[in-house]
C-alpha cells in the first residue's frame, strides 16, 4: 500500500484579507503523478510553496513524510523535494551543464567538486530532457523553452523522492510538453519518483495524471482519477468553459474538448 508523502489538512492561507487557500485537504501518495489542475488564481502555486516550506499556512497543517516542512534542514529537505518554478533561469552566468550540476548540492560536501556519480546523474538528466548537445552552452544562449527544460534536468539530477512542478510546460512547444510528461512517467516507473504538478493543461493532465485535484477559488472542488474529476460539470464550474469529455480511442484516457459558443 502506498504511503503518503505529502498531506494538507484544513489548510488556509491568506494574503492580507484575501483567502488564497481555504480549507484545502489532499494527500499525495508514494509513486504517484498527481496534478493540481485549475485556472489562474486558483491557489495552486501557493500550495506548492507551502509544501516546499517557502510559506507557512495560517490555519491547518501540511506534512512532508509525516513532518512539518519547517522541521527539515535545507539539505535534508532537498533530498526529499525538488522544485521546478514557473520562470526559467536567465541571469545565472553559467553553462547548462553547470546549472544542472547545482541539483547535486544535497549530495556534496561544502567544498566538493563533482564526483563521478554526480557527473553521471547530470549526464542522465541532460539526456532525459534532450539537452545533451547543449550542455556547454550558456543559459543566456538558449531559448526560454530550453532553459525550462534545464530547470527540469536540474530537478532530475537532484534525485529527490518527490518533484513539485509549477506550470513546468508553460514555455514548451507541444512536442516538448508531451516529452515532459513522458519523462515524469518514466521517473515514476523506473525510480519511484512522485510528482505534484500545478497545471491548467486539461488534455495532457487527463492523459498522464493518475490523481487530479481540481482547484478553483482556493478550494479543492473535486479529487480522484481523471475519469472521476474531468466531467463537463466540474470543468465548467472551475474554468467557466463548456467542454465535451469522452475517451481517446488510441489510449483510452479521458479527452477534454472545448465547445464553441453558439
Amino acid at each position: 500500500m502506498r504511503g503518503d508523502l505529502l498531506t494538507a489538512k484544513a489548510l488556509t492561507f491568506r494574503y492580507g484579507d484575501r483567502d488564497v487557500l481555504a480549507g484545502v485537504d489532499l494527500r499525495v501518495g508514494e509513486g504517484e503523478v498527481s496534478v493540481l489542475l485549475g485556472p489562474n488564481g486558483a491557489g495552486k502555486s501557493t500550495l506548492l510553496k507551502i509544501f516546499s516550506g517557502l510559506l507557512r499556512p495560517h490555519v491547518g497543517e501540511v506534512t512532508v513524510l509525516g513532518r512539518s516542512p519547517s522541521s527539515y534542514g535545507r539539505r535534508e529537505m532537498a533530498k526529499i523535494l525538488s522544485v521546478v518554478g514557473q520562470d526559467p533561469p536567465l541571469d545565472f552566468p553559467m553553462s547548462v551543464e553547470e546549472y544542472v550540476m547545482l541539483g547535486r548540492f544535497p549530495h556534496q560536501g561544502f567544498f566538493d567538486a563533482g564526483t563521478a556519480e554526480d557527473l553521471r546523474e547530470v549526464e542522465r538528466a541532460l539526456a532525459m530532457t534532450e539537452l545533451a548537445d547543449l550542455g556547454g552552452r550558456g543559459l543566456h544562449e538558449i531559448s526560454a523553452g530550453e532553459r525550462q527544460r534545464a530547470t527540469v534536468a536540474r530537478a532530475i539530477a537532484q534525485g529527490a523522492r518527490v518533484m513539485l512542478l509549477d506550470e513546468p510546460t508553460a514555455y514548451l512547444d507541444i512536442y516538448h510538453r508531451v516529452a515532459f510528461y513522458e519523462i515524469i512517467t518514466r521517473l515514476k516507473e523506473t525510480c519511484g519518483v512522485s510528482a505534484l504538478i500545478a497545471s491548467h493543461d486539461l488534455s495532457l493532465c487527463a492523459e498522464y495524471g493518475e490523481r487530479i485535484f481540481l482547484m478553483s477559488g482556493g478550494k479543492v472542488k473535486a479529487s480522484g482519477t481523471p475519469e472521476e474529476v474531468l466531467t463537463p460539470g466540474n470543468v465548467l464550474a472551475a474554468f467557466g468553459v463548456a467542454v465535451l469529455c469522452d475517451r481517446n480511442p488510441a489510449t483510452g484516457a479521458v479527452r477534454v474538448t472545448p465547445q464553441r459558443k453558439a
